[in-house]
């Protein structure tokens, strides 16, 4: 009996310690909580936004951003960009293909260039980082579930 219940929480202890893998981690909806800009060429391109359900507000100028995406188990995503300002609201769509290798996920935009990202993830943060070669910004942004 002794014997049985030390293998039953051998059992246990090795499964609770398995690491959870980045690409079933990242299955699921996402909503944007922080963008940051930084080492921009042009200084003014530095910014650092925080998000509250998604979405940025900027009263003083109308405006508000919102930012949600989805990994779906099949290898593709979607990013949904809604703008608003003074009243008059767009809708960008970026869908596409992701990989995951170590620490990097690559996005394959449908009809463009896959690009590369670093990120960390958690069971309810994805933080990805990328620099933009033309502007020379350092941008991280920083999605919840």
């Amino acid at each position: 009996m002794v014997r049985l219940l030390l293998m039953v929480l051998t059992t246990l202890l090795i499964i609770s310690c398995k690491k959870d893998d980045p690409k079933d981690l990242i299955i699921g909806s996402w909503q944007a909580s922080a963008l940051t800009t930084t080492s921009c060429t042009n200084p003014e391109d530095n910014q650092n936004l925080t998000f509250t359900a998604g979405c940025f507000t900027e009263n003083s100028f109308g405006v508000k951003i919102c930012i949600n995406t989805t990994f779906s188990p099949n290898g593709t995503y979607e990013f949904i960009f809604k703008t608003t300002v003074f009243g008059s609201t767009e809708t960008d769509i970026d869908q596409g293909t992701y990989s995951i290798n170590g620490n990097t996920l690559t996005l394959c935009p449908d009809g463009s260039n896959c690009e590369e990202n670093k990120f960390t993830i958690t069971e309810n943060t994805i933080t990805l980082s990328s620099v933009d070669t033309d502007t020379g910004c350092d941008s991280k942004l920083s999605l919840i579930r």
